[in-house]
């Protein structure tokens, strides 16, 4: 009788799933035809993805590090499925939740470095004064939340990603796997130029990648290959053959601000990954550089190739003379003068700034939203909160970093560690004529995730 009943309720089970899969596959169809047909499978497969958070978290990372452009196919980034909420809005979301359901299932604690706990805080506190300040500002409450969508990645995903059960096996792979990625994308921003379809830039031919998602990632690859040939931690084979073509991809993106904070964060590395006696060696290394400078800067170009003409644009002289640097200058000016008046609250978020303090030579749509400080932009929108959030969480992800350099056993999470250490050294430096946290979707995603893994590294990987 009992067996009877069990096979009822069997039965029962799997008509009632056969029945939610017709339903759902005729309403696929009606609403996206054939593909709509894939719908349950869709579904299927996002159930499976749930219940494995590191499956749900490499899809998302995957999506994030690929999908190149502003259209994507499904993923396109500012695409909204309902009111404001966009296509990455519930992706993150879905790492989130996933990581919460585990945490449910396995009665695991809730978890976060102390060094993490202060900025984070700061983050959550500052958000909700953007939005008080700018409700008094005319912005209404569902614009302003709206405006904080990736203010909520950077509060959310790195707190997830901390609090995942991963086995270092699992992140010795997940690295490696990155690794192969950065230089996936670097192949293919290569391909791209060879094949004519690069976009250019100020007239300096075809480029690789303008955005900083890909930068980002092949530059924390160089760092992390370069420190484990310094530090003898013995990289594979097929990321020291694959290490030009990273170079090459960088150095044919012309985004100067990465050149600098790559070079930054190779000296950073040199200084901290050499063993004490080969320190000695810096001191007629930098002799040659400087000596190699000026020898360089002696020789007049004629014929100037791309790669020279950008370096060249550096100096003082052509910054004053190229009217978009000129106009991160006043527009500089312009921010300092809005954040003087407004130094505690600043603006809100959803707010422009306004050229009242200095001229613009030109002027770009939507510009007046955002500022090419990272620093100033979280002041200005955030106020004061924004800004210690901001700086905090740089300090906080460099002291997180050091301490996977300095305590995990495995070679290639030592030089994640450090790579990562250099890299934000490089992006304190490089996000002053840029803002990409928190402001670029594809980006503040990469940079949440990294901080959240090293947080979960801080803590398992020297266990």
């Amino acid at each position: 009788m009992v067996a009877w009943r069990l096979r009822n309720r069997e039965v029962l089970i799997a008509g009632a799933l056969a029945l939610a899969t017709a339903l759902i596959a005729f309403a696929g169809v009606q609403k996206l035809g054939l593909v709509g047909l894939l719908a349950p499978l869709g579904l299927a497969v996002l159930f499976l993805m749930l219940r494995r958070p590191i499956v749900m978290l490499g899809f998302v990372v995957g999506v994030t590090i690929l999908a190149e452009g502003p259209d994507f196919g499904l993923f396109h980034f500012t695409s909204q499925l309902y009111a404001h909420a966009t296509v990455m809005n519930l992706l993150v979301a879905l790492v989130v939740l996933s990581v919460g359901l585990d945490m449910l299932r396995y009665k695991r604690p809730l978890r976060l470095p102390r060094v993490l706990v202060l900025p984070q805080i700061l983050l959550a506190l500052a958000m909700v004064s953007g939005i008080v300040t700018a409700r008094t500002g005319g912005v209404g409450v569902t614009g302003a939340l709206h405006s904080e969508n990736l203010l909520d990645y950077l509060l959310f995903l790195p707190l997830a990603v901390a609090n995942m059960h991963i086995e270092v096996p699992q992140v010795v792979s997940l690295l490696r796997l990155a690794f192969a990625l950065a230089i996936l994308k670097a192949v293919l921003g290569l391909f791209e130029i060879a094949a004519g379809y690069g976009a250019p830039i100020e007239g300096t031919g075809a480029l690789t990648y303008y955005e900083p998602t890909a930068n980002w990632l092949i530059m924390i690859a160089i760092l992390g290959i370069f420190t484990a040939v310094l530090a003898r931690l013995r990289p594979p084979l097929w990321a020291l053959l694959g290490s030009p073509v990273l170079l090459a991809s960088l150095l044919l993106s012309y985004r100067r601000s990465f050149w600098i904070a790559a070079v930054l964060g190779l000296a950073l590395v040199v200084m901290l990954a050499l063993r004490p006696a080969s320190r000695r060696m810096l001191i007629p290394i930098g002799l040659s550089l400087l000596a190699a400078v000026w020898l360089l800067s002696s020789v007049h170009l004629d014929n100037q190739s791309p790669i020279v003409a950008r370096a060249v644009s550096l100096s003082p002289t052509k910054i004053s003379n190229n009217i978009e640097d000129r106009y991160r200058l006043d527009e500089r000016a312009n921010v300092l003068a809005e954040i003087s008046k407004h130094p505690v609250t600043g603006l809100g978020v959803g707010i422009e700034w306004q050229a009242t303090h200095r001229t613009l030579p030109i002027d770009h749509e939507g510009g007046r939203f955002y500022v090419h400080f990272a620093a100033l932009w979280f002041w200005l929108k955030l106020g004061i909160l924004g800004l210690f959030a901001y700086i905090g969480m740089i300090i906080a992800s460099g002291v997180l970093a050091w301490r996977v350099w300095r305590n995990a056993r495995e070679p290639i999470i030592r030089a994640f560690g450090l790579a990562s250490l250099c890299g934000f050294a490089g992006l304190a430096a490089l996000e002053t004529t840029a803002s990409f946290t928190a402001v670029d979707t594809r980006f503040t995603i990469l940079i949440a995730t990294q901080i959240g893994l090293l947080a979960l590294l801080s803590r398992t990987a020297v266990e």
